[in-house]
């Protein structure tokens, strides 16, 4: 059973990339995705989901300060763990019904349900955690569980740093679709999608900024001083489509444009692209990664965007603006020296896990269920001053 929630796209996605890459793995004999927001009050569902996209978009410094003071290990679980059981019955209910051998979180409210119900012996199951970011803040933590899987060897470390065993913590990368570890012939791919192979592509995630942020960054780049073809994606957005459109009809005769809405087949567009124009979400750099696209980073949420991004400047695979307005600026600089981003490609390398999500799978189902051990460790003697060891 993979869990995940309906809060942001990235554990969903990395929830949907688990559950594609079982289908191709054999000896499971059914595996279930859900999300938690369905199987928890209609106040508690409305009031998580609403108020994490109201936070970052319109309250974003506000966010940034919560997801710092909240970056505590251990701090106020007792009453947070309270409160989602109290709202979550429905989904333990579940749980006891299905009693899953495998238990999959992509998200911590997932988790904290999981590893509730553990310490108290309502269930036996291997209980995996996938961290979908490139930090493990705080909320990620729980006390029972089988495995971590996590992105970066800075976080493997942290976690080896908070007392959890080494030999529970497997550097997986966060999962993306398995389509992205299939390798693509870029000249086939830009024929297929009829974009010209003598240009550059710059590929833009528009759909992730918002509208009046999206329109900023297409203007801006139709100050580009080099010669390129600019694609842009708007998800599902149609008045972000109609307005793109609209704005780049008498495009300068060295650009061209295309928007697109939403698209399925991500994994074709980033291969055949040169850049990456987007924000710095957990499951979309870990797409561009597998795909040895650098990247444009632009508005980064403050909290765990603002960490993804800074991970990527420090291996040298990413820039940022400091305004939307320089996006040109950066990169024109970077498409006059072709040398610096076939570097980039090639750091990407050795960054990317385009196996993640088969490689989270096939990992616990070679780790026999170890429930005595963890049962063990919890009726140690620990104090509650002490929870790190649990």
């Amino acid at each position: 059973m993979i869990l995940s929630a309906s809060s942001g796209s990235g554990h969903t996605r990395a929830a949907e990339a688990l559950e594609a890459a079982c289908a191709n793995i054999p000896g499971i004999a059914s595996v279930e995705h859900i999300d938690v927001l369905e199987y928890t009050t209609t106040l508690f569902k409305e009031i998580y989901a609403d108020l994490y996209e109201q936070m970052v978009s319109k309250a974003p410094t506000m966010w940034g300060w919560w997801y710092e003071k909240s970056d505590t290990p251990w701090k106020g679980e007792k009453f947070r763990v309270a409160l989602e059981r109290f709202q979550m019955r429905p989904l333990q209910e579940l749980l006891r019904d299905r009693k899953p051998d495998i238990t999959i979180c992509t998200h911590f409210l997932a988790s904290d349900i999981v590893s509730y119900m553990l310490q108290q012996k309502e269930l036996s199951t291997s209980h995996a955690v996938v961290v979908t970011d490139m930090h493990v803040h705080a909320l990620w933590l729980c006390h029972y569980f089988e495995r971590y899987f996590v992105a970066t060897k800075e976080s493997e470390y942290y976690l080896q740093q908070l007392a959890i065993p080494e030999d529970r913590i497997t550097l997986s990368g966060i999962p993306i679709h398995p389509a992205f570890s299939n390798p693509m012939d870029r000249d086939i791919l830009r024929k297929k999608h009829e974009v010209d192979p003598a240009l550059p592509v710059l590929l833009v995630s528009a759909g992730t900024f918002g509208l009046e942020s999206s329109i900023d960054v297409v203007r801006a780049l139709m100050h580009l001083q080099h010669p390129a073809q600019i694609i842009a994606i708007c998800g599902r957005n149609d008045e972000l489509l109609q307005e793109v459109n609209k704005l780049t009809e008498t495009p300068p005769p060295h650009l061209k444009f295309r928007a697109l809405g939403y698209v399925t087949d991500m994994h074709e567009w980033m291969a055949l692209a040169d850049l990456f124009i987007g924000k710095p979400g957990g499951l979309t750099l870990s797409e561009a990664l597998a795909s040895s696209l650098p990247m444009v980073l632009v508005n980064p949420i403050p909290g765990q965007e603002t960490f993804n991004a800074s991970g990527l400047l420090e291996q040298g695979v990413a820039v940022s603006p400091t305004d939307i307005i320089t996006i040109p600026h950066k990169v024109d600089v970077l498409l006059y020296e072709p040398q610096r981003l076939a570097a980039m490609r090639e750091r990407m390398k050795n960054l990317a896990h385009p196996r993640a999500a088969c490689t989270i799978i096939e990992n616990l189902l070679a780790t026999p269920p170890s429930f005595e051990r963890k049962e063990q460790e919890a009726t140690s003697d620990q104090t509650d001053a002490d929870p790190l060891d649990r």
